[in-house]
C-alpha cells in the first residue's frame, strides 16, 4: 500500500487555521465549556475506577477510543488518527517505509475490499482481487479507516505482514506478504485484438501529466479507450485537471456540496481537446475520482461508459491536523455530477451496459467494437 492507494477516499489536506471552503470567522467553536468539563470528569471517573479501564495515565488512549468509535458510528469514512498513526500515515511512500502493492476500497458496510498491484508483493503472495481483508498482523481491519490500514500494511522493506483475508464465497485464509518498495504508474496501457487501451487504475497528482503524455502519441484515426474498471480512487484534484483534457474551459465537471455551500469545479485550460471519440470501462469497483472522470466526460457530451454501474462513493473526505500531531479524516461534502446527480449509494449507470462476464475484456471490447461499427 502506498499513499496514493486509498480507494474510495478523495483526500485534501485541511489545516485547523485555514479552510478556503469557510468564510472568515466561521472556524469558532460552538463546543460548550460545559460539555467539555462534563467529558474531561467522565474520562476521569472512567480511568479512576471502571473495572475494565486501562491503568491509570492511558487518558489519551480513552479519548482516541471515544472519537474512533464516534466517527465510526457516524460515518463509515471519518476516523482520528492517533499522532503516532498519522506521522506513520503521512511517511507511507517515503524510503522510510515499503507497502505490500494493495489498493483497497472501503465499503459502506465497513469491508475492506483487495485490488493487488500487477506484479507487487500483494499479488506475487496469492491475493485476489475481490477479497475481503479481515486483519493484518492479527488486527482486525473493517470499519477502520482507509489511511488506517495503510498505515498498518507500511513498514520496513523485508519485513512480513500476514493478512487475513475472505474470498465471495466466505472462505477464509491467511496469506504472508513481504513488504518492498511498489513503484506503480499513475497511467499505463495495455493492447487487446490490436487496440491501444490507457488503464486508470488510481489517480495520483501524476495523471494528468502522464495521460496526456500519452495522448500526444494517439492516433486520430483511432478511438480512446480507458479503461477505469477497478478504479477505486484517489486524489480529488487529479481527477478534475485529468478530466481537462476532454474538456472545453468553462465546462462543469463536478461540484461538492457541503455545510458551507455547494461549489462548482469546472474545466480551466484552453488548449485543444483530443478529437478522437472516447469510450470509458467501468464497473461496479470504479469508485470516487473514477467516478467523477467518467461523470465530468459523458455528462458533457464527451465520453461513451459502457460497463456496469459504479460502486456510488460519491463524498469527499479531508485530513484536519491537530495541533498534538494527531489528525481527524472528516466526510465533508457529497459529490455532484454536471447535471445534478448526487451518485453515493447508488453509483452511476453505465450508457451501455455489459453483463459480468468471465471473459470481462472480450465483452467490453466487443461491445465498443459494435458501436464503433
Amino acid at each position: 500500500m502506498t499513499a496514493s492507494f486509498l480507494g474510495g477516499y478523495l483526500f485534501r489536506l485541511s489545516l485547523p487555521w485555514f479552510d478556503e471552503d469557510k468564510p472568515p470567522g466561521s472556524l469558532s467553536s460552538q463546543v460548550s465549556e460545559q460539555a467539555i468539563h462534563r467529558y474531561i470528569e467522565a474520562l476521569r471517573h472512567i480511568e479512576e475506577r471502571a473495572i475494565f479501564s486501562a491503568p491509570a495515565g492511558n487518558t489519551q488512549d480513552l479519548v482516541a477510543s471515544s472519537l474512533k468509535a464516534y466517527l465510526a458510528q457516524e460515518d463509515p469514512y471519518s476516523d482520528f488518527l492517533t499522532p503516532e498513526e498519522y506521522i506513520k500515515f503521512k511517511g507511507i511512500g517515503s524510503s522510510r517505509y515499503a507497502g505490500i502493492g494493495l489498493d483497497i476500497e472501503k465499503r459502506r458496510n465497513g469491508d475492506i475490499i483487495c485490488y493487488p498491484v500487477a506484479n507487487g508483493p500483494a499479488a506475487l503472495a496469492g491475493i485476489k482481487p475481490g477479497e475481503r481483508l479481515l486483519a493484518l498482523d492479527g488486527i482486525p481491519t473493517p470499519g477502520k479507516s482507509l489511511p488506517a490500514v495503510a498505515a498498518m500494511a507500511a513498514g520496513q522493506a523485508g519485513t512480513e505482514v500476514v493478512a487475513e483475508l475472505a474470498d465471495l464465497s466466505g472462505v477464509t485464509r491467511q496469506v504472508t506478504v513481504t513488504r518492498s518498495a511498489v513503484p506503480a504508474p499513475a497511467v499505463s496501457e495495455y493492447t487487446f485484438r490490436s487496440v491501444r487501451i490507457i488503464k486508470l487504475p488510481y489517480f495520483t497528482p501524476n495523471t494528468r501529466q502522464e495521460l496526456h503524455h500519452l495522448l500526444a502519441s494517439w492516433s486520430e484515426k483511432d478511438a480512446i479507450v480507458i479503461d477505469l474498471r477497478g478504479c477505486g480512487g484517489g486524489d480529488f484534484y487529479a481527477a478534475v485537471d485529468a478530466s481537462m483534457l476532454f474538456l472545453e474551459r468553462g465546462e462543469p465537471i463536478i461540484s461538492v456540496s457541503s455545510r458551507t455551500g455547494v461549489r462548482l469545479y469546472t474545466a480551466t485550460m484552453a488548449k485543444q481537446r483530443p478529437a478522437q471519440r472516447v469510450f470509458l470501462w467501468q464497473d461496479e469497483f470504479t469508485a470516487s475520482a473514477g467516478e467523477i472522470f467518467i461523470a465530468a466526460l459523458t455528462e458533457n457530451v464527451r465520453g461513451t461508459s459502457v460497463g456496469r454501474t459504479t460502486a456510488g462513493k460519491g463524498t469527499r473526505q479531508d485530513i484536519i491536523e491537530l495541533q498534538d500531531g494527531g489528525a481527524l479524516i472528516l466526510t465533508t461534502g457529497y459529490l455532484i455530477t454536471p447535471h445534478g446527480t448526487q451518485f453515493e449509494g447508488s453509483g452511476l449507470a453505465p450508457m451501455h451496459r455489459v453483463e459480468k462476464s468471465t471473459h470481462d475484456t472480450e465483452a467490453f471490447f466487443s461491445k465498443i467494437a459494435a458501436l464503433i461499427n
